[in-house]
């Protein structure tokens, strides 16, 4: 699992921010625009006159419904006014989609474009039919390039679409190439009001998610992409511990940052004849955002948490990461060989390990639901409040075990029982078995009647070599129970197995 290290030391974090970063290089704006339409694109240069040529059903670009919706005076638009900056201190860059078509990246090149974010997803179910090609061309001529997603939180959870991204093209690489995702928000170009129809607690629920999803996968979180009107009606929260900002402002410099920020990442300033974006900082700064982050010093460990780490610091190792506090009043923290969590009703806990690799390849948000906070320290058992995670160094993982299967597990006595587990809960294969988890002495199945039963020891020797749930015995239906001498389980296919004096039986009920 790569540490998460959210962010990238700028070289002018002050107070009010300045587009300007010391050791930066330039981009001369040309006097008109237009005149650098790339001429081999095969499609027509947008402006951000035509919005129907970035927003069709399904498929927006990037910044098209911020231009839509706060309609900042054509005088100030794309940088078209002769009174508009001209000279812009920073790396400049590029973002493209499906819109932009087939690009000439040598152009770009040769213009001094150096980076570019290319549109990967939208939603849960568009694909940018482009995004490879695009991001490849981009990666063979130099650039630096990574993907972005347009968010439609209305549609699917935060997690749901950090997945979708993730898994066509959104995510990260310690390659020295590859950008970090960026999560694009801003109006809804569909019904239900700009800002998704979710409150603004509800939005920033939403993004954490994303947000939790992606860096428990990646090792680090997106760089949002916003305007400060939209974040400060629709979110109103300071997540600047965790995500870098990129600020689309189309004006002769970013005015005001959305709430928490204090200096902006990358700035979007035109869309005239493409958009064009301006990285904050160095081309060697550039360069550290696409490889391998250094944890920043000095994360506060606060509170309970605090608490925690200060009894298992040599545990833990150091915070790579701020402490991301919940809807529901509880909060977490990454450090470099665990992960504390706190809620009111279990306290804080530390887990490292193996036990804290298997807990964030779950993803935080999947973890959380499924598990719910942890209830216990260590790194060989950990019990959570809806489950537990347990490592079997035989096998060299960690599995997972929750809910009903859980608490038959717990109420046999645990390993001493049923032995540590060699699977996480998978899906019965027949026999009624809804899910099942295997152990090194038995299983747990549970069946679609909602009943757990566990199979152990020498019955569950004779129904694993017949076939377990696919046998011609089927699933478990009772506990195991004594009948004179002998010790007997009911299956649901009519059989009993029945164990005596060394040797299992079956009988045929009807």
């Amino acid at each position: 699992m790569t540490t998460v290290a959210p962010t990238v030391a700028l070289a002018s974090p002050a107070t009010t921010p300045s587009p300007t970063p010391t050791g930066s290089s330039t981009l001369t704006s040309p006097a008109n625009p237009q005149s650098t339409a790339d001429p081999d694109s095969t499609a027509s240069p947008t402006t951000s006159d035509d919005q129907s040529s970035q927003s069709t059903a399904g498929d927006h670009a990037m910044g098209s419904q911020i231009r839509a919706n706060e309609q900042a005076p054509a005088a100030v638009r794309g940088l078209r006014s002769s009174t508009a900056v001209t000279t812009l201190t920073g790396v400049p860059g590029l973002d493209v989609s499906s819109h932009d078509g087939t690009v000439h990246w040598a152009s770009r090149w040769a213009a001094g474009y150096r980076f570019v974010w290319v549109k990967a997803t939208e939603g849960h179910t568009y694909t940018n039919p482009l995004s490879t090609t695009q991001a490849s061309g981009a990666s063979q001529t130099g650039l630096l390039h990574g993907r972005y997603h347009f968010a439609i939180p209305s549609s699917s959870s935060g997690a749901d679409q950090a997945r979708y991204f993730s898994d066509n093209g959104g995510g990260w690489t310690a390659d020295g190439r590859t950008l970090p995702g960026a999560l694009d928000l801003e109006y809804n170009p569909y019904s239900g009001g700009d800002c998704y129809g979710l409150s603004q607690s509800q939005m920033t629920a939403w993004i954490t998610s994303f947000d939790s999803y992606y860096a428990a996968r990646w090792g680090r979180y997106p760089i949002i992409y916003t305007s400060r009107s939209w974040w400060d009606m629709c979110v109103g929260t300071n997540l600047a511990a965790t995500n870098l900002l990129w600020i689309a402002s189309y004006r002769s410099a970013p005015s005001t940052l959305p709430m928490g920020w204090q200096v902006h990442t990358v700035w979007q300033y035109s869309d005239a004849p493409f958009d064009q974006n301006q990285f904050n900082g160095s081309s060697t700064q550039l360069a550290a955002l696409a490889s391998v982050p250094s944890p920043a010093p000095g994360y506060p460990t606060t509170g309970p948490i605090g608490a925690k780490y200060a009894v298992a610091r040599n545990l833990l190792g150091a915070p790579t990461a701020p402490m991301v506090n919940l809807p529901d009043g509880g909060s977490y923290q990454f450090f470099r060989n665990g992960v504390v969590t706190y809620s009111r009703a279990t306290g804080a806990h530390e887990f490292h390990g193996a036990i804290s690799t298997k807990w964030r390849s779950l993803g935080i948000s999947t973890a959380l639901s499924s598990l719910g906070y942890a209830t216990s320290d260590g790194d060989s058992r950990v019990t959570f409040q809806k489950g537990g995670i347990l490592n079997n160094p035989g096998r060299g993982h960690a599995y997972l075990i929750r809910g009903a299967i859980w608490s038959t597990f717990q109420s046999i006595g645990g390993v001493s029982a049923m032995g540590l587990p060699k699977s996480d809960e998978v899906n019965g294969r027949a026999g009624g078995v809804r899910r099942m988890s295997w152990f090194e002495a038995g299983a747990i199945t549970w069946g679609i009647d909602g009943k757990t039963f566990p199979v152990r020891g020498a019955i569950y020797k004779t129904w694993t070599l017949r076939g377990s749930e696919k046998s011609r015995y089927g699933r478990p239906v009772s506990n195991e129970y004594h009948q004179g001498r002998q010790t007997r389980q009911n299956f649901s296919n009519g059989y009993v197995l029945a164990y005596q004096n060394g040797k299992v039986t079956e009988i045929r009920t009807h």
